[in-house]
């Protein structure tokens, strides 16, 4: 129990800080929240004992987190008439945390307790942003929440693309690193060394094109 605290803690601060990190571009934090929100709202319906309240709990609270944003996307979207602020992407980090924290992957069993890792799976593209910037800033020898222009985001407008486009990339990358994550419960342990194995290959060729 102790330990799970610890991670809960760790994990909840580590989202409200990368959604915050996130939103840096117009619709930028709002679109990967909403793509990670519908990719985890599948998982749990689809997963084992999708009848069980707390899933169908968490399936509703993650479709208002969904509806909620993309309302929020049609005025977002660049160029952008509202922002979400630290105040917003706070809450959506918020939202993602705890509901990743509650759902259940493995069934009343423990059977294929290897889908646990489904949310870092879902939210790879997010927690690869924070760590990059974060040794980023470490390796320049500054503050590692010093405010700056390396973020995943910018660093593909430098390689040439448009804010839209590195948008877009970024939204693809999260799905294409997130759907993967629906195979976890249905797959043994071999199965699911290959989603993480993709969800690492996929993150590498990100790093090599940068």
């Amino acid at each position: 129990p102790w330990l799970t605290g610890i991670l809960s803690v760790l994990w909840i601060v580590t989202l409200i800080n990368s959604f915050n990190m996130l939103d840096n571009m117009d619709g930028l934090s709002g679109g990967v929240a909403a793509i990670a929100a519908i990719v985890l709202t599948l998982m749990v319906l689809s997963g084992p004992n999708p009848e069980v309240g707390s899933q169908i709990f968490i399936a509703l609270l993650m479709l208002v987190i969904v509806g909620s944003l993309f309302g929020f996307l049609c005025y977002n979207r660049p160029p952008a008439r509202i922002f979400m602020g630290d105040a917003g992407s706070y809450l959506v980090g918020f939202w993602m945390a705890i509901g990743t924290l509650l759902a259940t992957y493995t069934g009343t069993a423990g059977q294929r307790s290897h889908s646990v890792i489904a949310p870092l799976v879902i939210l790879a593209i997010p927690l690869y942003d924070t760590a990059s910037v974060v040794l980023i800033r470490l390796w320049e020898g500054r503050s590692p929440f010093d405010g700056d222009q390396r973020h995943f985001s910018h660093r593909l407008v430098e390689l040439g693309l448009s804010k839209k486009q590195s948008v877009w990339t970024i939204y693809l990358a999260t799905a294409a690193c997130s759907i993967s994550a629906l195979l976890l419960p249905r797959v043994e342990w071999q199965g699911a060394i290959v989603v993480v194995m993709q969800t690492l290959l996929i993150l590498s060729l990100i790093c090599v094109l940068e």
